[in-house]
């Protein structure tokens, strides 16, 4: 999207939203950090965001965790009254810094930093992070594969993408998790690691999209360079979901 398709679509949000309950993040994250806080400004405007949330900057990547918090920091200062989020992505970024020693040197500097959207497989920085300053962060886990895992790990909120569409599966793995059936809750991860293996074979966010769409939730297609799904694709990628009863446990 480009940065005015941003805007606009996050004012839309803003008017949608009804209740107060309702908790609106933007991801404000730009390779140009003056764009990225301009994202942050226009965030700031509206009554509506409860948070922002941004990556590192991936091209010229910052070369140390100080020029990140100066990043971090610059993004924040323009929406100083909404909570701030970094967005840890390594697989993306390939900024890849040890939490716990951002949240550290942040804490200082950033005065709305309320936590991370971690999308990473190292629990156990994920754990050090979590229990800084009696877990006074937000550690939100962010890879649905291995959502059992960080369970286990302390998580309470997640962010991520067949969330939007699975969630009835989740949250029964998530009681059979604090039920103490370990066996339901492994088996439940498994099998959400196989749907999501064959929705990625087919283009992850566009093959997302188009499921969304069979819930009722059009929400558009994808451009380059991600890849466009197919109509034989969709019919393919159905089929293999159908096998797994994919219905009995996709959200209606």
């Amino acid at each position: 999207m480009t940065t005015n398709e941003r805007k606009l679509s996050l004012e839309a949000w803003s008017d949608a939203i009804k209740d107060d309950d309702f908790k609106l993040f933007v991801f404000v994250g730009h390779l140009a950090t003056k764009d990225a806080c301009d994202l942050a400004e226009h965030a700031s405007s509206l009554q509506n965001v409860y948070g922002i949330s941004a990556t590192a900057p991936f091209y010229q990547k910052p070369a140390t965790v100080d020029l990140l918090v100066d990043v971090c920091a610059e993004i924040a200062s323009f929406a100083s009254t909404k909570s701030f989020y970094y967005y840890h992505i390594p697989v993306l970024t390939n900024v890849n810094v040890p939490i716990s020693e951002l949240l550290k040197k942040a804490e200082a500097r950033i005065s709305n930093l309320k936590g991370v959207k971690y999308t990473h497989n190292d629990l156990e920085e994920y754990l050090v992070a979590s229990s800084l300053s009696d877990g006074k962060y937000e550690m939100l886990a962010g890879i649905d594969e291995i959502a059992l895992a960080s369970r286990s790990f302390g998580a309470k909120g997640y962010i991520g993408s067949t969330y939007n569409f699975m969630a009835p599966l989740y949250y029964k793995m998530f009681d059979a998790f604090d039920n103490g059936d370990f066996s339901d809750a492994k088996n439940l991860q498994l099998k959400a690691i196989e749907i999501i293996r064959i929705i990625a074979s087919y283009g992850f966010i566009s093959a997302c999209k188009f499921i969304m769409k069979e819930k009722g939730i059009n929400n558009g297609f994808v451009r380059l360079p991600s890849k466009q799904i197919s109509e034989s694709e969709k019919s393919e990628m159905m089929s293999k979901l159908q096998k797994l009863d994919f219905e009995s446990i996709a959200s209606s």
